[in-house]
C-alpha cells in the first residue's frame, strides 16, 4: 500500500485498517471521532486498486464516493492500493 503525497509505502495484512496502516507508516492519518466513522477526518482518495464503498462511506462522504474517496478507518485493505491524503487543514 503506498500513501501519496509523501509516498510512504507499508505492507498491507493483519486485519488492519487502512487507518491502522496509516499509523503504521510514520504518517498517521488524522481521526477525531477514534476511528468509529462518525468525522470523516480520516478519509483517503483510492487513486490505483479496489476499494468497495462501505454503507457508513456512503452516509458520511456522499457524492465524494463516486469520486473515489473512503473513510480509512472502515476499511481493511485485500490488495494493493495507492491511496491520496487529503490536503493537511488547520482545523
Amino acid at each position: 500500500m503506498r500513501f501519496l503525497p509523501d509516498g510512504a509505502v507499508v505492507a498491507a495484512g493483519g486485519g488492519r485498517t487502512l487507518l491502522e496502516l496509516a499509523e503504521h507508516s510514520g504518517t498517521p492519518l488524522r481521526t477525531v471521532c477514534g476511528g468509529v466513522g462518525n468525522c470523516t477526518s480520516c478519509r483517503v482518495r483510492i487513486m490505483a486498486g479496489e476499494l468497495t464503498p462501505a454503507r457508513t462511506d456512503h452516509t458520511r462522504l456522499g457524492p465524494l464516493v463516486a469520486h473515489g474517496w473512503r473513510l480509512a478507518c472502515q476499511h481493511v485493505p485485500r490488495a494493493s492500493l495507492t491511496v491520496e491524503r487529503p490536503p493537511p487543514t488547520d482545523l
